[in-house]
């Protein structure tokens, strides 16, 4: 569980650093430069120190990466153009919870227990609570109801994405086999980003391509590089290594999805500290329930 509260906090900093860094390259050039920089770094990793492949497991975390990475960020990313960061990140972290929780109980036999489901209940509640937008102004109802559908359809690949990765390392342990996190990580990320690259080109070839223009900002104490940077190695190389790190620890994936959710209530106070970004009072009681709930999850 303690892999899991760390991959929160993780995801909270890769969070502030991929605002940085998409207003300053735009939100194209910043994931493509994000996903650059988390390959180098895997990759020398996997092939150096870590475990390569033929570890026996090597489909199962492409094929997770591809669900999760690629066509679940793909889905974000259109929920993003619709209806915002706030509502689709709350849709997404609080579904994939709750289906990666109901995935593993029907495929892998890993129901929770009642004080679990009520904990993570307590989180989840927390995390709406604390998040939830109201009203979006000046938006089509058939545009919401879009962005919400396909930030749902994210929740459920990335939910399928979590269990996948259980499965490997389930039968990684039967087999008598290893695989280290980061290695892990490379390669769900490699199968990612076979499919996020194939998407971009058909979007590309097909005249689709929007990628907003950089926005003007304020002044930070780092240069752009940092921010791509530190996007990258809080995200897909720490971020989704202690991610898997807690996933092969804890029985049921949708625990360890429900504890990471609470990054979005973390990335408030960063982003406070950094744009002014001032939260509301409703964030506070939301941010006490989630934080109650994983303490008595914890504990």
């Amino acid at each position: 569980m303690h892999a899991a509260v760390l991959t929160a906090f993780l995801f909270a900093l890769t969070g502030i650093c991929a605002a940085q860094s998409s207003r300053r390259l735009g939100a194209g050039r910043a994931n493509a430069w994000r996903l650059v920089v988390a390959l180098t770094l895997l990759s020398g990793w996997a092939h150096t120190f870590g475990d390569g492949f033929g570890t026996g497991v090597d489909a199962w975390f492409l094929v997770a990466g591809a669900i999760g990475f690629g066509l679940g960020g793909w889905c974000m990313l259109q929920a993003l153009r619709r209806i915002g960061s706030t509502l689709s990140l709350l849709i997404l972290e609080c579904a994939a919870a709750i289906v990666a929780t109901a995935i593993a109980w029907v495929w892998l036999g890993a129901a929770l227990s009642g004080p679990e489901l009520l904990f993570v209940s307590m989180i989840l509640g927390g995390v709406i609570c604390g998040l939830f937008p109201g009203p979006i102004p000046s938006v089509d109802r058939a545009v919401v109801m879009s962005g919400a559908l396909f930030a749902l359809l994210g929740a459920c690949f990335q939910a399928v994405s979590f269990n996948l990765s259980k499965r490997a390392f389930i039968l990684l342990e039967q087999s008598g086999g290893q695989i280290d996190q980061l290695t892990a990580a490379y390669q769900r990320l490699l199968g990612g980003a076979a499919v996020a690259l194939l998407l971009y080109g058909l979007g590309y070839w097909l005249g689709k391509r929007h990628s907003p223009p950089p926005t003007p900002t304020q002044r930070t104490p780092f240069p752009t590089p940092v921010w791509v940077f530190a996007n990258a190695l809080f995200g897909p190389v720490l971020g989704v290594s202690c991610m898997l790190w807690a996933i092969r620890l804890v029985d049921n994936p949708g625990i360890v999805q429900a504890v990471a959710a609470t990054a979005t209530l973390l990335t408030v106070p960063l982003a406070y500290l950094l744009e002014g970004a001032r939260p509301g009072p409703r964030y506070y009681g939301g941010s006490l329930l989630a934080l109650a709930g994983l303490a008595l999850l914890l504990v």
